[in-house]
Parts: structure tokens; sequence; C-alpha cells
């Protein structure tokens, strides 16, 4: 017969042991941090579908089954799919799936979505960047389950009809191309000339606009002429001043070192800097509050960062918001014409919205620290610079990419978010 003594010592020994079991698994168990692009090519290696850890749970078990099986099905368009956590950056998506279909070696199309299933982005070797959109734009709306099943679905029959199309027509262009090849190298020739000839001639029109936006900074700061080595001088005037003048430093090195549109958002993204900082000088010197730091003044970005968002409609366009400047609001307000920023083009002035697209990297400068591409797209409806947005960014539209694959390249193509603005941003490729 046991003493009570002795079966109370076994069973806090007993008690110990299985808090050390409980406690030992829970350090075994594997914990998985944010998925970076060799956990994802691995996970991609054996299956057609990889949610990450950033992503949560999406799927139920059903879910995911209906997904894999419409994935497996679509067995022409080879498609890998990867569920994403929402936050995640286009430009880092984009890079992300053209590491990984390089890590995995096959595979024909790959998918990125998020985890909400509100974003969508994708390369492929069968398809190119408007084929790609207009896929997922097809499926914008639907759940993620319902808008894998659908892409999949969708892309494998947009590649099975281009296969039969191709075979029929490929005989036929054979033929011609051997016969009037002399010509179409001509042609070619000729076109290249002359589109070299109109992007050198873009370029320098919008050099032009920028260096006037440029010298008009120089000359505000140097109409203030604050002596920065006055020791009476505030600290924190001092440091925005300084500020500012570093910043049009910057700007006047970038342009003169510009050589393509988009060398020109670093111009842009240093003005708008400047010009912000030139404003809380004079407000410090006016003895008033420092004014909060809102996107640039949409009709002028010269007149430096807004004051209210007014709703406003270009000439036979749809009404929208825009943030704008004490004068401009006041002026849309009381039905006025605001000063609209009129840059170089064709030989003539046009407002810099509708200057073609060499101007879009010079807006994306100003515009870049609140919303980028998704604060312009929706500013710009039914303008030139509006229009292409679907394909503007600074990697091209329908640029070669990760041996083989279109759709993106950097600022993610393909889609991404297609319909209601790209994510803007960067960073790395790790942790979706």
């Amino acid at each position: 017969m046991m003493s009570s003594r002795t079966v109370a010592g076994r069973g806090v020994l007993a008690i110990l042991a299985a808090a050390v079991l409980v406690l030992l698994s829970g350090l075994a168990a594997p914990v998985r941090a944010d998925d970076t692009v060799g956990q994802i090519a691995k996970g991609l290696t054996g299956s057609r579908l990889y949610v990450t850890s950033g992503a949560g749970s999406p799927l139920s078990a059903a879910e995911r089954t209906r997904v894999e099986a419409a994935l497996a099905s679509a067995g022409d368009a080879d498609i890998r799919a990867v569920v994403i956590k929402n936050d995640a950056t286009g430009p880092a998506v984009g890079r992300m799936l053209d590491a990984v279909a390089e890590r995995v070696g096959k595979g024909k199309t790959y998918v990125a979505v998020t985890a909400d299933g509100r974003r969508m982005g994708a390369i492929s070797k069968e398809l190119d960047r408007a084929e790609i959109n207009q896929l997922i734009t097809r499926t914008n709306g639907a759940s993620l389950a319902d808008r894998l099943v659908q892409f999949g679905d969708l892309t494998e029959k947009k590649v099975d009809d281009k296969a039969r199309s191709g075979a029929v027509a490929g005989f036929v262009v054979l033929g011609l191309m051997v016969t009037v090849a002399a010509g179409i190298i001509g042609a070619l020739l000729l076109v290249r000339k002359r589109n070299r000839g109109r992007q050198a001639q873009q370029m320098a029109e919008l050099k032009s606009g920028v260096e006037e936006d440029v010298t008009l900074l120089g000359e505000d700061i140097a109409r203030l002429d604050l002596d920065v080595m006055d020791k009476d001088l505030a600290p924190e005037i001092r440091s925005d001043y300084e500020h500012a003048m570093n910043s049009y430093d910057a700007a006047k090195t970038a342009t003169a070192r510009a050589a393509r549109p988009e060398d020109m958002q670093a111009v842009t993204a240093a003005l708008e800097d400047g010009r912000y900082h030139m404003t809380a000088t004079r407000a410090r010197l006016a003895g008033e509050p420092v004014p909060e730091r809102r996107a640039p003044c949409f009709f002028n970005p010269q007149h430096g960062p807004s004051v209210q968002d007014v709703t406003w409609a270009p000439p036979g366009g749809a009404a929208r918001s825009v943030p704008a400047c004490g004068a401009d609001a006041h002026a849309v307000l009381n039905g006025m014409d605001p000063d609209v920023r009129m840059v170089p083009y064709g030989g003539g002035r046009r407002p810099y919205w509708d200057a073609g697209p060499a101007y879009g990297p010079y807006a994306g400068g100003y515009y870049a620290p609140y919303g980028g591409i998704d604060l312009i797209s929706g500013m710009m409806i039914g303008t030139m610079l509006g229009s292409m947005m679907g394909g503007w960014g600074a990697g091209g539209a329908g640029q070669a990419v990760g041996g083989g694959f279109t759709g993106d390249g950097g600022d993610i193509g393909g889609g991404w978010d297609f319909g209601s603005g790209d994510f803007g941003g960067g960073g790395d490729f790790g942790g979706f």
C-alpha cells in the first residue's frame, strides 16, 4: 500500500514531465517566418499552389483542393500560384515571381494574388502583357478561390486558342515573311530611325520643362536669402532651409545626369521635398504652425504642397478629387480656371498630364510619397497620362524578363491590382 506522500510525489513528477513535453514539442514545432524566394520556390516545385505564412489561412481545405485541381487541369498554361500577404508591394512581387520561376525551373505561367483576392499579378512564357492584363481583369471581384480557379480556366483557354490560331497562321506568315523580308527590314530600320528621333525630341522637351521647375525652386530659395551661419537663426529654420537647398542641389544634379524619361522621377522627387521645406521655412519665419505635408498641387506642382482636396473635371471628362494649393482651390471652388502647369510639347505647350508618356515619371516623382501610381491613376482619368497608366512603369510595357517570361519586370505588370491602381513602393523580395 503506497503512502499518500508517495502518490502525491509521483503526481507532481507526472505533471512536470507533461509540462516539459509540451515545452519541447513547442520548441520542436516548425516556426515558419515570412517566406523567402527559396521557400516559395521549394513549395511550388512539387505543387501548383503555395500559400505563404504572411497570407495566413485564406483558403479552406475544400477550396484549396478545388484550386489545386483547377490549376493542375490547366496543363498547357502550366500555372503555378502563390498566395501572399495583402500589403505586399507590386515591384517586390514582380521581382519575387521572376526569381521563383528561375529557381523552380519549370512552369509557363506564375501568378501571385493577395490573401484577400483583391490584387493579382502574373508572368507568362505563353502570353504577353496585354493578354495577362485582360485575363486578370476578367477575374476582378471574385473571391480568392474563385479568382484562382477562373484565372486557371481562362488562361488555359487563351493558351489553347493562341496555339490553334498560331498553327494556322504560321504557314501563311512564313510565306509572306520570305517574300517581303527585305521590305520588312527596310521598314523596321526606317521606323527605328523615326522613333529615335521622336524620342530624342520628347526627351529634349521633357528636360526643358524639368529645368524650368528646378530653376523656379532655386529662385525661391535665393529670394529668401537666409544666412545659415547667423547665430540668431533658429535651429529649426536653419534645418528646413538647408534641407531645401540640399534638395535643390540634388534636383540639379539629377537633371544634368538624366538620359531617359524615367530618370526625371528622381528630379521631381527632390523638387517636391525642397518645396515642402521652403513652405516649412516660411511658416517658421512667420511664427505660424508648419503645414501638414501633403501631396503637391495637382494643377501645378510648382505651387508646392496642397492645402485641400477639390472636385475638378477636365473639359469633357469625369469629376475627380485632386489636391490643390490655396489659390487653385479658391479658383476651382469659385468656378474659375486653375493655374495649370503647361509644359513643352510638340513645339508648343500643353498641361503636363496631356503631354505624352514621357511625363509619366515626371508626375510619378512628385506624387511617389503620397500613393504613387494609385493616386496618379485616380487623378488622371480621361487624360493622356491616365490612358497610359495600365502600361506605365519603370520597367516599361511588355518587357521580356526572367528567361522568356513577360508581364512584369520590377514594377510588376501583368495587371497587379488591375483596375484599382498598382501597388507603389519597392523593397526586397523576402517576406510574402
